[in-house]
């Protein structure tokens, strides 16, 4: 199964339009044949049957996220041949379904086995024939599912059938190649499954990518230099990225108005229903060369054909929208404007001369509509007012909140200070045991332990308790990932935790920086710091008990030398 048209990867994987060369790169291939893709001629195909040519198997990925199978590894290009044996059951990193699931709407009824190992294998799979479309011309590739059929095509529902996953689809060495999470007998009849949902999202956004592009070239005189599909990542969906198309046109700059009005106009064509068909010229063919030239002189013709001796060994593939639009394009399409159901622009910016616009289509449009409206109605329950008010409200409580944080800077400040004072008093000052602070005291040293502090706020105490008592060599700490009032756990002597510690000594310069590092070496993390001043983090409060020793110690050691 060799293909004749296809956009090899030293080709630019973007589509282009432009007064001086072709929209989308012409697909062809000096090794191939002279036929179309399956997907090409009929993007609607769902599925079929075929036969596995070949199986070689590839470099394990960093990350696994499939099962591979034991004893597997194989060096890059040799075919991979499993048995029987290794093909079912919990040696093999894929799925095994029963054979009454795989031929019905779903697998999920069948028995699932999984192995999960490190790194994972991929296989590079070849077919007779296939459906799927390979990555290219802007658009992603397909993704789906191959299923071993039986020998004798037709067991009964408690047969187990092997189940790999397509995870990308490309061209290699002039055949499409289709990379899986498992390994496949050289011979094996396929059911080649297409996710449909995926296929059809991408056709909806494509086809509405040429009517918006054949739109601003009519309402702004602008070409599309470039444009990219970007898929549609559930995780990235969650996060406000709904995976746009992006589409680079040739201007420097597009007003609101203007962008309002493409959107518009855009809508207007899909409602017209116009037909998209494709359109398949032979250079080699006299009525098709003759097609070619007349093409030239249509109005709505975009781009420029190459001439019949470029077009090596292939034929040369159009997407003919009804009255609008004819351009090059080897992609998967809808067969009317209708489908792609509605066209929304969600933003713009310039890059590089040019206005780079993100739109959505169809479903994409629709889940993005679905997303907003139900924010909109969980803040309308948090806000406690109507929609209309929400950015009020939120001015409203960014105020409250600005206000709120230096009001809360300048009670931090004075507490600092309050307690930095009774700590340089000592206990007969009766400032720390009367807030509750866990703190020791000796002759000439401190130690304050305050939960739910930063170190800044430790800077602060410091500064407070030298500026009163110069000659005091302090050791302050904070859990500082913990809650205001929170009760921190009983500490257990040898018990590891995960609390994290953030710590402060100050004092004389030549004592800080012995006592500091012994306190980092206790607490088995690290710092460093100026003259005066040594900080640093380390997890576990067990260890708590043990710095703190090895800083009295370390302030003993100074007063005897």
């Amino acid at each position: 199964f060799l293909i004749a048209i296809h956009i090899p990867r030293r080709h630019s994987p973007h589509c282009t339009r432009s007064s001086t060369r072709v929209r989308e790169t012409v697909m062809e291939d000096d090794t191939a044949g002279t036929g179309l893709c399956l997907c090409q001629q009929d993007a609607y195909i769902r599925s079929l049957t075929s036969t596995v040519l070949r199986c070689l198997s590839t470099k394990p990925s960093p990350v696994s996220t499939v099962a591979v199978a034991k004893g597997s590894g194989k060096e890059r290009g040799q075919p991979f041949k499993p048995t029987a044996n290794n093909l079912l059951g919990t040696d093999v990193g894929k799925r095994a379904v029963t054979h009454g699931a795989a031929t019905g709407a779903s697998t999920a009824a069948g028995p699932h086995f999984f192995v999960e190992s490190s790194p994972a294998l991929r296989y590079e799979v070849y077919l007779a024939d296939t459906p799927m479309f390979p990555e290219g011309g802007g658009q992603p590739c397909d993704q789906g599912q191959l299923l071993v059929i039986p020998a004798d095509g037709h067991a009964s529902g408690s047969t187990a059938v092997v189940v790999v996953d397509v995870l990308a689809v490309m061209w290699k060495e002039g055949a499409l190649c289709h990379v899986t999470d498992g390994p496949l007998e050289p011979g094996a009849s396929v059911e080649v499954r297409v996710d449909w949902q995926r296929r059809y999202d991408h056709m909806q956004q494509h086809t509405g990518q040429h009517v918006f592009s054949a739109v601003a070239d009519l309402l702004l005189g602008a070409d599309t230099a470039s444009w990219e599909l970007h898929p549609l990542d559930p995780e990235t969906h969650g996060s406000g990225d709904y995976g746009c198309v992006a589409v680079d046109l040739t201007v420097p700059q597009i007003s609101t108005e203007q962008l309002l009005e493409l959107e518009a106009r855009a809508n207007a064509e899909l409602r017209a229903l116009r037909s998209v068909m494709p359109l398949v010229l032979d250079p080699r063919v006299a009525a098709d060369i003759e097609r070619m030239e007349s093409l030239r002189a249509d109005p709505v013709f975009r781009g420029q054909l190459p001439p019949p001796e470029k077009i090596k060994g292939g034929k040369l593939r159009l997407i003919n929208v009804e009255g609008l639009d004819i351009n090059a394009c080897g992609g998967t399409h809808v067969r009317s404007t209708g489908e792609v159901q509605l066209l929304k622009v969600v933003g713009a910016e310039r890059t590089r001369g040019h206005t780079r616009v993100r739109v959505m289509c169809g479903g994409r449009a629709l889940a993005a509509l679905g997303g907003c409206l139900t924010r909109e109605a969980a803040l309308t329950a948090k806000l406690t007012c109507p929609p209309v008010r929400h950015g009020e409200m939120v001015d409203l409580l960014l105020r409250d909140r600005r206000e709120g944080s230096k009001v809360r800077k300048l009670l931090s400040a004075e507490l600092a200070a309050h307690l930095g004072r009774a700590l340089a008093q000592g206990p007969e000052g009766g400032g720390l045991t009367a807030c509750g602070v866990p703190f020791q005291r000796g002759q000439s040293w401190a130690i304050l332990h305050r939960q739910s502090s930063d170190l800044d706020f430790l800077s602060l105490v410091a500064a407070a308790a030298l500026e009163a008592a110069p000659g005091l060599q302090l050791l302050l700490l904070t859990a500082d990932s913990t809650e205001p009032g929170l009760v921190l756990p009983p500490i257990k002597a040898g018990v590891e935790d995960g609390v994290e510690i953030t710590f402060l000594v100050a004092g004389r310069p030549e004592l800080v920086k012995s006592a500091g590092a012994r306190v980092a070496e206790a607490f088995g993390g690290r710092g460093g710091g100026r003259p005066g001043r040594f900080q640093g983090k380390a997890t576990g409060l067990f260890r708590l008990s043990t710095a703190v020793q090895a800083f009295r110690e370390a302030v003993l050691a100074a007063e005897l030398a």
